[in-house]
């Protein structure tokens, strides 16, 4: 169920106490958020809570209900009232009908009638609700192909037999946290510029333009606007936004151009000024700060490279924030310009990952350096997550090579450190990657695998038992004859007399 906030506005304390106690307020759809007792105490919490019902006493010192009434609908026309009258007066529940209000109750026996009241309420707001949304989608859609068609450099076809003398403006406001209904906030007013406005990914987009007016008179009205909006805003109870304005250009064409200035603006106020306050506004013509060079030819250069490679994400996040917030208060490094780099990074990335690239390389849906930069953020966390899977395969692949090798070799004079050197392995990494993937270290894994092949000869072969020494790679037939009672508890001639009494049973023998 939907709901709706609404306030209480009583002179008499029983009155009051008794609508907030008596009545299931959650059941109905309601959320009480204030109580009044007196007109002008109801019109200061009025602008403060906006409700969207209000139950009212018609009968009130200082103020009438009916004149409080009439202030509510100037501010608010869509705030519902609900009236109460301790008399059956035709005359004052016609003028509340006729100022707006939604019902008109009397007090005798009041409950029940205002409880229906209610219901009927709750459902005109929700349809009315309902109603809102749907128009603020086909609104989002509409002004979604013509904002494109700016923000293209394309003329709208309204806009086509415009004045010769025609200025353009793009303003841009970010919310942390985007409040609901943004269009709706802006109908109501009006604006001396005509305007488009499109609300999307916690931004929503102004465009000022005015045709037949000269520059002086557009941005006298331009700043005007903008004050307008700021007030609309703050009036709405938003707390906390950023607004960036690019400069202001006579033809469409500079459209595009116009909007990447003010969300450029936006990411400087987000990230790159430290007096920014929560609320905060800033014009891109106005924007006075040393810049930071960053020579971008000299990247390829960088150890962020080397760090693509390693799969290293710590490094390589810190770098990419430390980028993009020189990005940031730099106005002369663009949104193009960081785009450039993420697509050698992506490039970067290919290479090691063997992941193709190719829908990450437009990047068109980036109109925001903090847009980008999360979203880099979270690729690059991706990326080295796949680069550390293909990295460890890789070396489980050199590892089952190098195995490979000592099953080919074990009889020779092998040692950890020579295969190593083999390998391009330090004998430190390969003793630790061999034990993880044999189970054993390298010298017992050649000590087991000679003895094995000793025990096949023994029983399978009538050769002596230094020969079999020799064959297996130890020229000490007493070093050998130790290291076999060490593998199998047994010395070389026992293991010999007792396999061959049952090797045709267990097979040893072909």
């Amino acid at each position: 169920m939907d709901k709706f906030t609404l306030m209480i506005v009583d002179d008499e304390k029983i009155i009051r106490d008794g609508l907030q106690n008596s009545i299931n307020w959650e059941a109905l759809g309601f959320n009480l958020v204030a109580v009044a007792s007196d007109g002008e105490e109801a019109i200061e919490l009025f602008r403060k809570y906006k409700p969207q019902a209000v139950i009212m006493d018609i009968h009130m010192p200082v103020m009438t209900g009916l004149e409080v009434l009439e202030k509510f609908k100037c501010e608010h026309p869509d705030t519902e009232v609900i009236l109460l009258s301790g008399y059956d007066e035709f005359a004052y529940a016609k003028k509340g009908i006729q100022e707006g209000a939604f019902d008109y109750i009397i007090k005798l026996n009041m409950f029940p009638e205002l409880e229906k009241s209610l219901e009927k309420l709750h459902q005109a707001l929700s349809h009315r609700l309902e109603e809102t949304k749907q128009y603020n989608q086909l609104l989002l859609l509409k002004n979604d192909y013509t904002f494109q068609q700016f923000i293209k450099g394309y003329t709208p076809i309204e806009l086509s037999q415009a004045a010769k003398e025609s200025y353009y403006c793009v303003a841009s406001v970010w919310f942390p946290s985007p409040p609901l209904l943004l269009l709706a906030f802006f109908s109501r007013i009006s604006l001396p510029l005509k305007v488009l406005i499109k609300q999307g990914n916690g931004y929503i987009h102004f465009i000022f333009y005015k045709e037949g007016e000269e520059r002086l008179f557009f941005h006298q009205k331009l700043v005007e606007s903008i004050r307008m909006v700021e007030g609309q805003l703050n009036d709405n109870a938003v707390t906390a936004y950023k607004i960036g304005i690019g400069s202001f250009k006579p033809n469409v064409s500079e459209i595009p151009q116009i909007y990447k200035e003010a969300m450029k603006t936006i990411d400087y106020l987000r990230y790159g000024d430290p007096e920014s306050s929560e609320r905060s506004i800033l014009f891109y013509e106005d924007w006075r700060r040393q810049d930071i060079s960053i020579n971008f030819s000299r990247v390829p250069d960088m150890h962020w490279v080397n760090w693509v490679y390693s799969g290293d994400d710590v490094n390589l996040i810190n770098w990419i924030k430390t980028v993009f917030a020189e990005a940031c208060v730099n106005k002369h490094i663009t949104l193009s310009d960081m785009k450039y780099l993420c697509v050698q990074l992506a490039a970067q990335f290919e290479k090691i990952t063997k992941v193709h690239e190719i829908e990450f390389i437009s990047l068109n849906e980036f109109d925001s350096l903090m847009e980008l930069e999360a979203h880099m953020i979270q690729f690059i966390k991706e990326r080295c997550v796949t680069a550390h899977r293909r990295i460890q395969l890789q070396k489980s692949e050199s590892i089952s090579t190098v195995k490979e090798y000592v099953d080919e070799l074990y009889t020779t004079n092998l040692n950890l450190e020579d295969v190593a050197r083999q390998f391009y392995f330090s004998p430190g990494y390969l003793s630790s990657k061999f034990k993880a993937y044999t189970g054993m270290t390298f010298s017992k894994y050649l000590i087991t695998k000679r003895i094995e092949t000793a025990c096949k000869l023994l029983v399978g072969t009538e050769m002596k038992i230094y020969e079999i020494a020799n064959e297996v790679g130890y020229s000490d037939e007493k070093h050998f004859s130790k290291l076999f009672s060490q593998i199998k508890n047994t010395g070389p001639r026992e293991y010999r007399k007792h396999n061959k009494l049952i090797g045709g049973e267990i097979g040893f023998v072909k």
